[in-house]
């Protein structure tokens, strides 16, 4: 004879409500293992997808600017192009932004007086420095120089400014090699 007492009678039911509640949370778990990675296709193929990691939207516009400078040097048109005169006139006359595409270490030895450091290599925190300037200019005439010869830095950073609705931008392809080499007259130090 076995005495059955209220605590016994109940382990069994203890037992199979225990094992409901855990298939219970596994499958919660799958549904959601299967969701996240059913929101992840979508959102990898969406047309605009969204960052996985927060960026803050300071980083998500150098992201940006990053990607239009960094883009392969285009063709520019000759009337997108200034000799050495007319260069000169315009930083003679002061009738355009001049704006220097080498980095900020070639710019402090000697640049082009009157021009604004807007390096390639760190076009983003350049670009956002001189944001205020850049939207004062906005429907001004911009001459880009760089090195010269060989440089392409002006071309791209040319570049980056039409994509950015610039509309008067043109490069000056002799850049410093050919305004130094004119003994023309320069400036040093970080100009800001």
């Amino acid at each position: 004879m076995s005495i059955v007492t209220p605590d016994s009678a109940r382990l069994p039911q203890a037992r199979g409500l225990g094992s409901q509640i855990l298939r219970d949370l596994a499958g919660v778990a799958l549904l959601a293992i299967a969701s996240l990675a059913a929101g992840l296709v979508v959102n990898r193929f969406s047309l605009s997808p969204l960052p996985i990691v927060y960026q803050a939207p300071e980083q998500r516009f150098d992201a940006e600017l990053t990607t239009l400078v960094a883009a392969a040097p285009f063709k520019i048109a000759p009337a997108a192009t200034v000799g050495l005169e007319e260069f000169r006139s315009a930083v003679e006359s002061k009738s355009a932004l001049i704006l220097d595409a080498r980095p900020s270490v070639f710019f402090e030895q000697g640049h082009v007086p009157g021009a604004l450091n807007l390096a390639r290599d760190d076009f983003a925190h350049d670009y956002r420095d001189l944001a205020g300037v850049l939207q004062v200019a906005h429907d001004k005439p911009i001459i880009v120089y760089c090195s010269g010869g060989e440089c392409h830095d002006s071309r791209l950073v040319a570049n980056a400014l039409l994509s950015l609705g610039f509309g008067n931008v043109s490069v000056f392809t002799g850049g410093w090699d050919a305004w130094s080499a004119a003994g023309l007259p320069a400036s040093t130090g970080s100009g800001r």
